[in-house]
C-alpha cells in the first residue's frame, strides 16, 4: 500500500555515524520502489551497500530548500524519477530472512573460528561507536 501512495521515503538514521544504516533503506523504501532520501552514514558508505543511483542523500544539497527544490523536480519528471530504479534489471535487494541475531548465536555455538573476545570497558566502546559525524547544513 505505501508504494501506491508515496514516491518518496525519508530514511533518516538516529545517528550520524560511520556504517549505520538500518532496515529504513532496503525494507521500508527499495522493497516497496519507494526512493529513498537518506541521512546517517556517509554517502560513500551508502554506495558500498545500496544498489547503484537507488537513492538520493541529503549531504548532495546545500540546504534543505535545494533538496526540496530537486525533490519537487523529480516528482513532476517520470524520466528522471525512474532512473533512480534502472538497478531493477541487474540485481535484487536481500532483506533478513531472520533476525541477524540468529545467525550470531549460531555462530557463537558452533563455529571454531572465533575465540573468546571482550570488551574492557563496555560503556567507553558503546558510546565511542560513532564518529560525530555533522550534518552539513546549519541554520
Amino acid at each position: 500500500k505505501i508504494r501506491e501512495n508515496y514516491k518518496f521515503y525519508l530514511s533518516f538514521e538516529n545517528s550520524l555515524c560511520s556504517e549505520y544504516i538500518t532496515e529504513k533503506l532496503y525494507r521500508n523504501a527499495l522493497n516497496n520502489d519507494i526512493l529513498p532520501i537518506v541521512m546517517g552514514a556517509s554517502i560513500e558508505e551508502y554506495e558500498r551497500v545500496a544498489p547503484p543511483y537507488s537513492f538520493i542523500h541529503v549531504d548532495q544539497f546545500e540546504s534543505p530548500a535545494k533538496l526540496a527544490e530537486y525533490l519537487k523536480y523529480l516528482d513532476n519528471n517520470d524520466t528522471a524519477y525512474n532512473e533512480y530504479f534502472a538497478w531493477h534489471g541487474h540485481g535484487i535487494v536481500h532483506d533478513w530472512d531472520s533476525p541477524p541475531q540468529c545467525a550470531m548465536c549460531l555462530l557463537a555455538h558452533t563455529s571454531d573460528l572465533f575465540g573468546p573476545y571482550w570488551v574492557p570497558n563496555v560503556a567507553r566502546w558503546w558510546n565511542t561507536g560513532c564518529d560525530g559525524r555533522r550534518l552539513r547544513w546549519t541554520p
